[in-house]
């Protein structure tokens, strides 16, 4: 991806999800939603115009809400802390 689409995609990102929902996120749920945002990316060829809102909000919530939910990211730090 060129480096102007690529920032015009992360704006996109950034615009839909917010600076809260973006900068709350765990290590690992941060890494996870960078990998689904560019497997999104990759499934619209790269045209970032044709990436929609709810399809971007649909891989936030997927993160955070079924591979790594708060409460799992909760667990791993207290058991990481203990440990």
């Amino acid at each position: 991806m060129k480096k102007d689409e690529h920032l015009k995609y992360c704006k996109k990102v950034a615009d839909v999800l917010g600076y809260d929902k973006l900068h709350n996120l765990d290590k690992l749920q941060r890494q996870s939603l960078n990998n689904q945002l560019n497997d999104l990316i990759e499934a619209h060829d790269h045209v970032v115009e044709t990436v929609t809102d709810d399809e971007i909000i649909g891989r936030y919530e997927l993160v955070t809400k079924h591979i790594y939910p708060n409460e799992f990211v909760v667990m791993r730090n207290i058991l990481v802390q203990n440990n």
